[in-house]
């Protein structure tokens, strides 16, 4: 969640405006004024979230920093208002210490959860990784620190690359067809290479009438993953240009199909940093 943090700041300061408008330019107490505040925050915050549903997390920690804001702001002016009916000069520092640890407290929970919940979409910056994080073994590969949490359509990707489908895939390989798949330069993170994949039948003529799909799947995160449909090239020769996000390692997952007949092939393959390049 990129914009969190501008959501927070910005949506806070919206309802501090607004507070003061309302207490300014009518007669309402401070309280009152909190209470008109927040019954109008979640006239529009609520259908609006709902229109744009983005977790329950993202949804809890911003309605709990609308809320304390016009609550901590009801807590200040009502103070105010007490010293001025009594005659004397209102003094913040004279406040009730519970009402301030309360709202101290939920300020701080409110950011912590900020903190945490951008992390765990966008990921630690790359600056801290190798300060806070182990460093990769392997220094073309890329330190995701990113949870995506649950990954839709896992059961379907771990059945992709489960052992039990060794068998399925022995008896499509009976077929007798050859297939070879391979890149044609070295892939390199964020930019276009070009895969091949080579198809003949048991006894080696070129299968040109086939259709080839396939998926590159990053385990670590469904949303990385990119799928692809290969052009006949001649000769049973197919090929697709691809340019996968991320550096390290990626599953691919192919099918090469010819009229009613199937053959299914699994593979690994790495792509190298930018950097390293």
């Amino acid at each position: 969640m990129s914009n969190l943090v501008i959501t927070l700041g910005v949506g806070t300061a919206a309802l501090a405006i607004l507070f003061a408008l309302i207490y300014r330019f009518t007669r309402l107490k401070a309280y009152s004024t909190s209470a008109v505040v927040v019954a109008l925050m979640l006239f529009v915050f609520i259908p609006y979230s709902i229109l744009t549903w983005q977790g329950a997390d993202v949804f809890a920690i911003h309605l709990a920093l609308y809320i304390i804001v016009p609550y901590g702001l009801g807590i200040v002016f009502t103070q105010k208002e007490a010293e001025a009916e009594s005659g004397g000069k209102a003094k913040i520092g004279r406040l009730h210490w519970a009402p301030l640890v309360l709202v101290g407290f939920f300020t701080i929970v409110a950011s912590v959860q900020a903190v945490l919940i951008t992390l765990a979409h966008n990921g630690m910056p790359q600056q801290f990784i190798g300060s806070i994080l182990p460093e990769p073994e392997n220094r073309a590969e890329q330190v995701t620190s990113a949870f995506p949490g649950t990954v839709a359509g896992m059961e379907s990707r771990k059945q992709a690359l489960a052992v039990h489908r060794v068998s399925e895939l022995q008896a499509q390989r009976e077929k007798g067809w050859q297939v070879r798949q391979g890149w044609v330069e070295r892939p390199t993170e964020g930019q276009a290479a070009t895969l091949q994949v080579e198809v003949r039948d048991a006894d080696g003529v070129p299968i040109n009438d086939a259709s080839i799909r396939g998926i590159f799947m990053w385990l670590a995160d469904e949303r990385r993953d990119q799928g692809f449909e290969m052009q006949h090239m001649g000769e049973g020769l197919y090929q697709v240009e691809v340019a996968l996000p991320a550096p390290g390692r990626w599953d691919l997952r192919f099918q090469v199909q010819r009229d009613d007949q199937l053959l299914e092939q699994q593979a690994r393959t790495r792509v190298r940093s930018a950097q390293s390049g």
